[in-house]
This record gives structure tokens, C-alpha cells and sequence, in this order.
């Protein structure tokens, strides 16, 4: 093989101004969302109240935004779309006191070199405005005109000069999603400002100015949500914290309603998620997240704003300080407001899978108790739940055996015969390989999961009326995210259907489900919808779907089942493709087998 060094023969020299300008534009726009991030940050730092923005096709066809900021003046206008060009710093030492959100000057230009633009601009009426068309980079128009006070921008055929880039843009709906996105964070950042957004002529996103979140927050969100919200005040040496974090008793699977800001900027900080989920401690199921509406002032120079181009990305100079203060804010928070609704009580199907953390949302238990062998229908059940389960300390070990039990791969379990429960979690078989032990809970979610999945691919779910549809309020980019898929959720027998902007109705849910919370439900298949219309990733989230539906009608831990019950669970278990695991890949049955058992006992 050559030498790659030996390859290298063109001189060094500097890159002509177009390709130099494509080549930031790839740092700077990744896709229609970060035109449209930048076109807003841009009519935020002018002063607008109002903003409005009209998308066709995802973006790649089509941006329009118009805002009533202070606008340009003629002489600006052309010096807008050079490198480096920008009102918002003049010095070095500007940067470690940034107060606006753009300060790069690279935005337009970047946008102009990949792009067809048209921009007219006024800093006031009475005094005319500029236009000026842009094509990758060329100037191809500028002349004075008429126009508002104010800014317009319309940025046609994205990546029409580059076209391996749009290759990898993904559908008009994902794009539009990351779009609905962005405007999301920003009215949350801005609630004084009116956003309106539209996409192909339909109206996505209208919000009234107000001076107070929690009204823009139930704008975006619906009220449902913003009932829930416990407000965080507090305020210490440089920094301050204001905003809401929901109530433990209002989760999430995913971190999709989790939104912090910095100075008035979104961004994506693992320092306060970090903060804000050890603010919560133990009470938080195991895998549920809180909604989160924070809103951290600082004094700018103990930040660093100036990590990546599309500005998420932050630098705390004391991170600790930032970790402590949040996490003290968000416990103060739900200390003041540690109220519980009357009608809340936890219910089965939230007690966690792994039963050696976070049994219950009260502080785990000091000493540890032997779970007690009893035959079905023997276990006095007026017990407390947390005397029942106990809690192993994490210093304990199980060392009764030389080697741990076995998870089972090819044995036949009607060569057992089942004697009980253990725990009314675990069903034990006995036989002559020795003593097995059978997870319920995924035994049984193994056997729903293949029942749904044929029924699914049949296209023959049972489904269940609902008597009083429920009706859900979903953010813009929930909205736009699950439009796409109504038809596709039908077939697994969830009937949805539009009411009004953002709103839909759930109709009918699969019969299994009927008597489940359907509003969760809801929120845990939208979370596990895909973003991209790839057929391999659709059929993966659908089949994500279906688990996350067998797992949440699966029996649970702590219910106790008759000897009759276990023998059809573990029939129609055997009757399974896959009998030894369930669908997340956990075992289902472990073997403990006789040789061990008989060494222990010094018989063998």
C-alpha cells in the first residue's frame, strides 16, 4: 500500500470565497431548523414583538420570516451578508459579557452561500427600505423600496448549490418537527414576543404576548400539563433560578419536555439535568423524568456561550457551584410544595421492575427481610407493601451457591411442575434439573408482546370504544410528530383523531389496554415514535411500541396468582418463539440446578 503522505502533491493555497463560505455554512446550517434558529435569534436581538414565520415543504423549500424589529438601513443591508459582519460586538472583550444571542456574524452569509435569499429591511417606514437578492453567495439584485419597519427574510431551495447535502435531510414532516422545535424554545425563552408559524398554509403555532410563563407554558402545552407545575424561585450570589418543574406525581419517559435556558438562551446542559434529577432524589420512578421549565440568569463572564456554532453547547467557569445551587433550587421547590393530591395513590403497575431500588417513593427501609416462601393464596396480605418487599443493603451478597443460577436457554418447561410463588413476583417449578424460578412479570410480557405483534401484522387488534374520548393537548412539535403515524397507530389500535390546533382525540385504545391510564399511554407512544421515515427505524419504534403495551399489562410484581393461573401462564409461555427472554432482552427464568442444591446439603 502507497504512502498516503506520498499522494499529497497540490501546493497549499487559499480557498476561493464560495467554497470557503460553503464549507462555514456546514458548521453553521445542518438543516431547515438552523436557518430558522438563526433567522429568529437574529429578529430577537433587533427588538421585535412580533414574529412570523411561514415554511412550505419541511423548510427545504421555503422560509419566510418576518418580524417588526428595528431593521437595517441601506448601508447595512449588503454589509449584513458579508463574514463576519454583526452590530452585537466590536472587541475582544465584548465576548466575556455576550448578552445578545447572535454575535458571529456568519449567519446570513452562511445561509446566502447554500441558498437563494431575499431580504428587505427598513429601520422605519418613513424612511424607505432595502432589497437585496442573494444566490450562493452573489449579489444578484439591491434597490431601494417601500416597505414596513422591520425585517423579511425568504430563504428558497436550501442546499440548492450543494446537493450531496440534501440527501441527508430526512421528510418534510421530520424536518418541519425540528423546526416546530425550535420555535417551541424560543416562545418559551420570550414570552413577551408573539410567534405565529405556519407550514404549507396551515397554522402551526400562534402565541399571545404575556409577562407571565405559566400562561405560555399552558399555550404551548395545554392546561392539562400546567397544573402540574410547582414554581422554582431562587436566587443566590451570581446566579438565579426561576421557572417550574413539575410535580413528582407527573412524569415522563423521555426528556422531551425538558427545556433550560441560560440568559435567555435554550441550551442542552448535562450539568442542570444532572442538578435538576438529584433535586428530585428518590422521588422519581425508576425511569421517568420531570417536565422542566428553568431559567438560570448569571453573570455572563462565568459562562462561555462560544463552544459550538449552533450555541447549545455551554462552559460553566465554577460547574459545581451551577450543580449545587440548581439542585438545592429544584429541592426547595417541591419541599414548599410537597402537597399531594387527595386522589393519588401509587399504583401497582408503577412499582419498578428491579425491586432493590426505589420501592416506594418514602425512604428505603434500614433493615433488610428475607422474603418468606408461601404456596399461592397463603400470604397475608394485610401487610404493609413495604414490609412485604423489604430491601437488600447494597453491601449484601448472595454467596449461598458456587456458581449464580443459571438463565435458562433450551429447557422444557413442562418438564416442570409448578409449586407457588415467591414474593408474588416469582413462580417456582420444581423437576429433576432441579429448582426453576420464573420472572411473572416478563413471562407474561413475552407472551402479550407475540399476541400483539401478530395482531398487529394481521392487522386484526381488538379494539375498545372509549365511552368519553380522552382529549390530549400536545406541543407543536408533538403535534407534528405524530400526525405522520395515525394511520400506522390504528393498526395497533390506537384511534387518534385531530381536534383543533394541537389537540387530538383518543377514540379507542386496544381491548387488553381498556382499563389501563391511557393518557400516559399516550405520552409513552409519542415518546417512542420515530423521527425519521426510514422503513427499518419505523418498524423498529413500532415494535418498541408494542413492548412498551405488553409491558404495561404484563402482571406485575406483588400480585398473587393460583396454581391454575401459573400453569396457563407458563402454558402459553412455552407455546412462545421465545420463551427465555422477553422482549427487552431480560431473562425470564433462572435454574438452580439439583447438583448445587444437593452440595450444599453435603449430600453429594
Amino acid at each position: 500500500m502507497s504512502d498516503p503522505a506520498s499522494q499529497i502533491v497540490s501546493p497549499i493555497r487559499i480557498l476561493a470565497e464560495d467554497l470557503a463560505n460553503q464549507i462555514a455554512a456546514g458548521e453553521v446550517v445542518e438543516r431547515p431548523a438552523s436557518v430558522v434558529k438563526e433567522l429568529v435569534e437574529n429578529s430577537i436581538d433587533a427588538g421585535a414583538t412580533t414574529i412570523r414565520l411561514d415554511i412550505e415543504g419541511g423548510g427545504k423549500k421555503k422560509i419566510r420570516i418576518m418580524d417588526n424589529g428595528r431593521g437595517m438601513v441601506p448601508d447595512e443591508c449588503r454589509l449584513a451578508f458579508s463574514r463576519h459582519a454583526t452590530s452585537k460586538i466590536a472587541r475582544f472583550e465584548d465576548l466575556e459579557t455576550i448578552h445578545s444571542l447572535g454575535f458571529r456574524g456568519e449567519a446570513l452569509a452562511s445561509i446566502a452561500s447554500v441558498a437563494k435569499v431575499r431580504c428587505t429591511s427598513a429601520r422605519n417606514e418613513s424612511e424607505g427600505g432595502r432589497l437585496i437578492v442573494v444566490e450562493g453567495g452573489e449579489i444578484l439584485e439591491e434597490k431601494d423600496i417601500a416597505c414596513s419597519q422591520g425585517t423579511t427574510l425568504e430563504v428558497d431551495e436550501l442546499f440548492y448549490s450543494t446537493p450531496a447535502r440534501s440527501k441527508f435531510l430526512k421528510g418534510d414532516s421530520t424536518e418541519f418537527s425540528h423546526i416546530s422545535q425550535v420555535i417551541t424554545q424560543q416562545a418559551l425563552a420570550y414570552p413577551n414576543i408573539q410567534f405565529l408559524l405556519t407550514h404549507n398554509g396551515r397554522e402551526v403555532i400562534n402565541t399571545l404576548p404575556t409577562e407571565q410563563l405559566h400562561y405560555r407554558v399552558a399555550e404551548l402545552f395545554g392546561a392539562d400539563l400546567a397544573k402540574f407545575l410547582l414554581e422554582v424561585d431562587a436566587k443566590s450570589g451570581d446566579y438565579q433560578l426561576k421557572g417550574y418543574v413539575s410535580s413528582p406525581v407527573y412524569t415522563r419517559s423521555s426528556r422531551s419536555a425538558q427545556y433550560c435556558f441560560i440568559n435567555g438562551r435554550f441550551v442542552r446542559d448535562k450539568v442542570i439535568l444532572h442538578a435538576t434529577q438529584q433535586g428530585y432524589s428518590h422521588l422519581l420512578p425508576k425511569g421517568q423524568h420531570p417536565v422542566m421549565f428553568l431559567y438560570l440568569t448569571m453573570d455572563p463572564r462565568l459562562l462561555d456561550v462560544n463552544v459550538h456554532p449552533s450555541k447549545a453547547e455551554v462552559r460553566f467557569a465554577f460547574q459545581q457551584d451551577v450543580h449545587q445551587f440548581v439542585a438545592k433550587g429544584v429541592r426547595s421547590a417541591l419541599e414548599s410544595n410537597q402537597q399531594t393530591p387527595a386522589d393519588f395513590t401509587v399504583r401497582e403497575e408503577d412499582i419498578p421492575l428491579d425491586r432493590t431500588t426505589h420501592r416506594s417513593y418514602s425512604s428505603p427501609p434500614s433493615n433488610y427481610q428475607s422474603a418468606k416462601w408461601q404456596a399461592p393464596g397463603q400470604r397475608d396480605l394485610s401487610q404493609p407493601l413495604q414490609t412485604m418487599l423489604g430491601q437488600t443493603p447494597a453491601t449484601s451478597q448472595v454467596t449461598w451457591f458456587d456458581k449464580a443460577p443459571t438463565p435458562v436457554s433450551n429447557l422444557i418447561y413442562s418438564e416442570f411442575e409448578s409449586i407457588g410463588q415467591l414474593d408474588r413476583s416469582f413462580i417456582i417449578m420444581q423437576g429433576k434439573q432441579g429448582l426453576l424460578v420464573v420472572d411473572q412479570h416478563v413471562a407474561h410480557e413475552r407472551i402479550l408482546y407475540e399476541q400483539f405483534l401478530g395482531a398487529a401484522k394481521n392487522r386484526k387488534v381488538e379494539v375498545q370504544k372509549l365511552l368519553f374520548p380522552l382529549s390530549m393537548a400536545l406541543s407543536p412539535s408533538e403535534s407534528e410528530l405524530l400526525t405522520p403515524h395515525l394511520s400506522r397507530l390504528l393498526d395497533l389500535g390506537l384511534e387518534l383523531e385531530p381536534f383543533g390546533q394541537n389537540e387530538f382525540l383518543l377514540r379507542s385504545v386496544p381491548a387488553i389496554l381498556k382499563n389501563g391510564d391511557h393518557e400516559k399511554l399516550l405520552r409513552e407512544t409519542i415518546d417512542l415514535l420515530p423521527k425519521g421515515a426510514h422503513e427499518d427505524v419505523l418498524h423498529e419504534k413500532y415494535e418498541n411500541i408494542l413492548i412498551m403495551m405488553s409491558c404495561r399489562n404484563a402482571i406485575k410484581v406483588n400480585h398473587t396468582l393460583n396454581l391454575e393461573q401459573i400453569r396457563k401462564l407458563i402454558s402459553d409461555l412455552e407455546q412462545t418463539s421465545m420463551p427465555y427472554t422477553c422482549p427487552h432482552g431480560r431473562p425470564i427464568s433462572l435454574l438452580f440446578e439439583m447438583d448445587d442444591i444437593l452440595k450444599k446439603f453435603l449430600r453429594k
